[in-house]
């Protein structure tokens, strides 16, 4: 299959990606995949405070995926090394954000979203400096604003931006890496940044109030923003047991994140080495989203259901896409990203 992927980095291939093996330990809840050996599954994290993670942490991997089942944990940097490693069958499944989701499915990368991850709420926003006189979205005219092209937050700019009224040419964006802002930000360099955690609240710390938050689509653009599981088509033909296995384990992560939080602290802390201020930045700003919610219009829908507000989302996605030239063409029905029958399973 030829490609032609211009989102960041998407010559990476999943050769250059860190490869790790886990398994073993006692599950909670779900039930094992029983009855068929030599299975394979590449489970992609971003190395963070995330459910995969936290299996890995726990030695839960063998009893969610079966006995037999190897358990390959495949570390990825950003959303453009998952499609790419997808589009090589090196990968099988992972979370990520919408955008380089519709990037790999306008080029023909053959993958489903199959489960919403979190609501975006707060884990991205803009931040301005407290010195630049910006109250509401329409004082950035003219601004200089930080933040990373090519992204979830390079769409939810634009798409706050325009509830106010302004466009791409009314205000200065500077494309800078997400671990670059901060510096750029104490030298004064810029006037305000649409960025994620963990830059946030070092901005904050910096002399910087929060003015919009992506979670504000929804009221003001009518956009669901979130981040989801994306599963190789192949792979979920050949194994829809090991897809739902898994699925029905994350909601029971979930649910620990959310009421249990010392819990996952303690245990991410050791396995990740990472304090306990940044685990709960992380905690408290994910937002799962019940199955239940998910086979609503207002996500996913129904098997078979068109035009969800996700898939609305992922609509507007595309034309931001296609008019800043990170596709070449609208895919002709953004129905077909969208499979909800794992869902249905859960709900």
């Amino acid at each position: 299959m030829k490609l032609n992927l211009s989102r960041r980095d998407f010559g990476l291939t999943a050769a250059q990606m860190m490869v790790g093996s886990m398994a073993g330990g006692a599950l909670i809840g779900a039930g094992p995949v029983f009855g068929q050996a030599n299975r394979a599954v590449n489970l992609g994290t971003f190395g963070s405070i995330d459910a995969q993670n936290y299996i890995r942490a726990k030695g839960l991997a063998e009893k969610t995926f079966g006995a037999g089942t190897k358990v390959e944990f495949v570390t990825v940097r950003a959303g453009s090394e998952v499609i790419s490693a997808m589009a090589g069958n090196s990968l099988d499944m992972c979370n990520l954000g919408s955008s380089p989701m519709v990037v790999g499915y306008a080029n023909g990368v053959q993958a489903s979203l199959v489960y919403i991850y979190k609501n975006i709420v707060d884990s991205e926003a803009l931040v301005v400096q407290n010195s630049a006189n910006i109250k509401k979205l329409s004082d950035l005219k003219g601004k200089r604003v930080g933040l990373p092209f090519n992204t979830s937050v390079h769409f939810a700019a634009l798409a706050a931006f325009k509830t106010a009224g302004l466009g791409v040419n009314d205000v200065q964006l500077i494309n800078m890496r997400a671990d670059t802002i901060a510096s750029a930000w104490t030298r004064r360099e810029i006037d305000a940044a649409y960025i994620w955690v963990p830059v946030i609240p070092k901005l904050v710390e910096d002399a910087g109030t929060v003015i919009f938050k992506t979670g504000d689509l929804n009221t003001a653009a009518g956009l669901v923003m979130f981040d989801a599981f994306l599963v190789r088509d192949e792979f979920k033909k050949k194994n829809p047991d090991m897809v739902l296995a898994f699925l029905k384990d994350f909601e029971q992560i979930a649910t620990t994140f959310k009421q249990n939080p010392k819990e996952v602290v303690d245990t991410m802390t050791k396995f990740l080495g990472v304090d306990e201020a940044a685990v709960m930045r992380s905690l408290n700003t994910f937002y799962p989203v019940s199955a239940k919610e998910q086979l609503t219009a207002k996500w996913l829908g129904k098997p078979g259901e068109k035009n969800s507000a996700v898939v609305k989302t992922l609509q507007v996605q595309a034309e931001f896409l296609k008019e800043t030239g990170q596709i070449n063409a609208l895919p002709k029905d953004m129905n077909g990203l969208v499979d909800s029958s794992f869902v249905a399973q859960l709900a």
